[in-house]
């Protein structure tokens, strides 16, 4: 399962099949990775939900790995919970070009290129 902000969701997320979500609106994306059945899909939340995250009652301890952008994974024990919510201070992030959201988005996806 991932749980990306607006931020994120061109990374992980989008490669797990999650939307992209715009700088701009205060949300989080949960996108189930690689689901068995054609149900589960992306669901989108606002950024000021609290998204608790809990293993299944019969599971084994040491099945479940949690990862953090990418870093090292942590085993979660049956009994864990994993919270995530957004900070109330947003992160600054310095733009070094010019060019609009959009058109990054196009270079880095390679849209309409052959």
């Amino acid at each position: 399962l991932i749980v990306a902000s607006p931020t994120g969701s061109t990374a992980y997320n989008l490669a797990a099949g999650g939307p992209i979500v715009h700088p701009v609106v205060e949300a989080l994306v949960i996108t189930p990775i690689a689901p068995h059945t054609l149900t589960n899909r992306p669901i989108i939340v606002p950024a000021s939900s609290d998204v608790r995250i809990q293993p299944i009652s019969n599971c084994d301890d040491n099945q479940i790995i949690v990862s953090f952008d990418g870093q090292s994974g942590v085993p979660l024990a049956c009994d864990d919970i994993v919270s995530v919510a957004s900070s109330e201070q947003p992160l600054q992030l310095f733009r070094a070009t010019s060019r609009s959201y959009f058109a990054v988005l196009r270079e880095k996806l390679k849209w309409a290129e052959r």
